[in-house]
């Protein structure tokens, strides 16, 4: 409840989320406040789709934006090795699916992988790359 109140100030007072304890869900919290700085907006969150889910649905503008949310607080790893060709696969095998139910609109998509790295308390480290 009180991180949908502070979501309401256009992202820009979007705290570190101190009161998240699981990594999933914080890197996740830390993606989504990363693009809405950006100008993006949350359609979705964690949809489920046949046998995989969308972390992040994103919008701006008539474009979506599919986002795949890896948080990482003890391994350091590095894009490429986070995300598998059958996982990859899959995800825009999803995203294909999502789009196929609005196929009356005319709208662009993407797909980013994003990785967050937590570093301690209160720091971190992202970076992302588009599929």
């Amino acid at each position: 409840m009180i991180y949908r109140l502070i979501e309401c100030c256009h992202g820009w007072l979007m705290p570190y989320p101190f009161w998240i304890r699981n990594v999933g869900k914080k890197g996740e919290y830390i993606a989504r406040r990363y693009y809405h700085r950006r100008g993006y907006h949350l359609v979705a969150k964690n949809v489920r789709m046949g046998h995989g889910e969308l972390d992040l649905i994103m919008a701006h503008h008539k474009q979506l934006l599919f986002v795949e949310v890896k948080a990482r607080s003890d391994r350091d790893e590095t894009l490429a090795s986070v995300l598998k060709s059958a996982q990859e696969r899959r995800l825009v095998h999803l995203a294909k699916g999502y789009i196929a139910q609005y196929s009356d609109l005319q709208i662009t998509w993407e797909f980013h992988l994003v990785l967050v790295k937590l570093q301690g308390t209160m720091r971190f480290q992202l970076s992302t790359v588009r599929i």
